[in-house]
């Protein structure tokens, strides 16, 4: 396991329901009075909130109780791909490419590139939760130049491929099928 990130950068989960549109000022907020806050995403059903060692009591009476708490240093340990299907399902994007880049290093060839597309995806998925949809564009057209492998690990890339060619912004999680 190489750990690319240090230990103590942690990702909080939020059962919130929020615009989207209210991301940067949400972010604005928790960062005047928290300089812990790195990153926010906002997900359908949730918000993301990425932090180093901890957050202050400020930012915990904003947010209230948190849903549940992942590790940076622990997701790079993980190397399931299910787990990371899990994630992607779960809206999870940047934690399921934390734990793809483990099945990327690991590959080669175009079974690397796949993993790679599929990362990329991610991390467009990412910019979408952070209101950045032209950086997603950007990302999704890089990666659909990309040539890849029809399935891996029982996923119908091609198909997501496809799809995506054809709206970039149909979310990753509705197009990713169980394993």
């Amino acid at each position: 396991m190489k750990i690319r990130w240090n230990s103590g950068r942690y990702i909080n989960i939020y059962e919130i329901e929020t615009d989207p549109k209210n991301r940067d000022t949400l972010m604005g907020e928790l960062r005047k009075n928290d300089p812990f806050v790195y990153d926010l995403r906002v997900e359908s059903h949730r918000i993301e909130l990425s932090y180093f060692y901890h957050i202050n009591s400020k930012t915990m009476k904003r947010m209230g109780t948190n849903f549940f708490t992942s590790r940076i240093d622990f997701l790079q340990g993980a190397t399931s791909f299910n787990f990371a299907l899990y994630l992607i399902k779960g809206e999870r994007y940047w934690e399921a490419h934390e734990v793809l880049e483990n099945q990327w290093q690991a590959s080669t060839g175009i079974e690397r590139v796949t993993y790679q597309y599929i990362i990329l995806l991610c991390v467009a998925g990412v910019h979408m939760q952070r209101g950045h949809s032209a950086v997603a564009r950007n990302v999704i057209e890089r990666a659909n130049r990309l040539k890849i492998r029809d399935t891996i690990n029982n996923i119908d890339v091609a198909s997501i491929k496809r799809e995506k060619l054809l709206n970039p912004f149909i979310p990753l999680n509705t197009l990713v099928g169980c394993p």
